[in-house]
């Protein structure tokens, strides 16, 4: 079952008038369907035990990831909708806004993933050590 709604899409900043929709109600199906494809293409990649864990954070990379991927998706339909209003030949559109916009969404979702199927529980990547300095000398109890 998706992780993420078309309440979350739309929180995104899609909108029914980007893809031609008549309604709000047939864009939520709409984007509905779209969630639905890219769910258990998700579920597919990470495994259902990932997909469906309950433990945070890997919900919240699961339910962002998912998020993500549907919005790409998106994304590349609403490019598809304005290269099939190109007429004719020599009218060019210049779409590298919105494949920019679909990479950095497909990046974070990949990231995500990558995190998921690796067990990183944390947000940080940073190194981190210790150092402790020990000698074999010891200390004299000769008061002289």
């Amino acid at each position: 079952m998706p992780k993420t709604t078309p309440e979350d899409i739309i929180n995104l900043g899609f909108t029914s008038p980007m893809f031609k929709q008549a309604t709000d109600e047939i864009f939520k199906q709409f984007i509905g369907f779209v969630i639905s494809e890219q769910a258990p293409l998700l579920e597919g990649r990470l495994g259902a035990t990932a997909y469906n864990s309950l433990s945070s954070p890997t919900k919240n990379y699961v339910k962002r990831a998912e998020l993500c991927l549907a919005a790409a998706e998106l994304v590349q339909r609403r490019i598809n909708i304005i290269l099939g209003n190109v007429v004719g030949a020599g009218h060019e559109i210049d779409v590298s806004h919105e494949g920019a916009q679909k990479k950095v969404y497909l990046d974070e979702a990949n990231a995500l993933i990558e995190k998921i199927t690796a067990g990183i529980t944390s947000d940080s990547a940073d190194f981190a050590s210790g150092v402790l300095v020990t000698n074999h000398f010891v200390p004299s109890t000769d008061t002289e």
